[in-house]
């Protein structure tokens, strides 16, 4: 990002995203009711395995706070030259790389859960009857291969080689099922139910013809696929980049590509 994020812009933003948060149905989820719980013998997190969720003490006062509650600041006993909140991947990361550069620096993390390093836990909750679960995020985590020289160094230095995942994964696990990618188009968007399989494989001109997408939509698709376009001619790349931060996906393929409906 090339903006700076303002103190006042970060807290808006919090504020927007808890506000929108009120709106769903997971309202009904967020516990003003605060449960007991007590924790196990022997109760040590790194043994645990499996989909936790977000464990009973990771969560209610963050929910307390949604719902109004407010605490008094308690006075300042201790110094530190660093707080980190969040004691995942990153917040671990800047802990490593500040004592590097300051190595008798005094640092303090911060974490809600009852482990460190991250994890992909799903957050799950019962709500009249039913259970909604919602996964933890790390499914948008790039792929190693496009990190950076300082991240991919990092991983080699705390002994984490990501090469040794095309040892450890089975790269051919779906090809010998017989199974591919394809795009199922509903009736109600496109005038009938067809699976359209050979997504990514297919030629593009082929994979196009089989859809039930009208003419014009297909002729934009491949437009769209097939054509190098500057769809912003005339403007530099910083002006781009400001419009498009601000633009959607969606407004970008009906104002700009002008695309037929069905591809949007």
């Amino acid at each position: 990002m090339k903006k700076i994020i303002t103190r006042r812009d970060f807290l808006n933003g919090t504020q927007v995203a808890i506000g929108a948060s009120l709106l769903t149905p997971w309202v009904n989820a967020f516990g003003n009711q605060q449960p007991r719980f007590q924790l196990e013998s022997g109760y040590y997190p790194p043994m645990k395995t499996g989909l936790r969720g977000s464990h009973d003490g990771s969560w209610e006062n963050m929910h307390a706070l949604v719902m109004g509650e407010s605490w008094q600041k308690g006075p300042s006993e201790e110094t530190y030259d660093l707080v980190i909140v969040g004691g995942g991947i990153s917040g671990l990361a800047s802990a490593y790389f500040y004592r590097k550069v300051n190595p008798d620096a005094r640092i303090l993390i911060l974490e809600n859960h009852d482990d460190f390093g991250g994890h992909a836990k799903r957050n799950e909750f019962k709500v009249d009857g039913q259970t909604r679960i919602g996964y933890g995020g790390t499914e948008s985590l790039d792929t190693p291969s496009a990190y950076s020289d300082m991240a991919a160094s990092f991983l080699k230095e705390i002994g984490v080689f990501t090469e040794r995942f095309y040892d450890y994964f089975h790269q051919d696990l779906y090809k010998n099922m017989g199974l591919g990618k394809g795009v199922l188009f509903d009736k109600k968007h496109f005038g009938q139910e067809k699976l359209v399989i050979g997504y990514g494989k297919k030629p593009w001109d082929q994979f196009v013809a089989e859809t039930p997408l009208n003419s014009q939509a297909k002729k934009d698709l491949l437009r769209l696929t097939t054509e190098q376009i500057d769809y912003m001619p005339g403007k530099s790349f910083d002006e781009k980049y400001e419009i498009l931060r601000k633009t959607s996906y969606e407004t970008f393929l009906r104002d700009y590509c002008k695309v037929d409906e069905q591809i949007i």
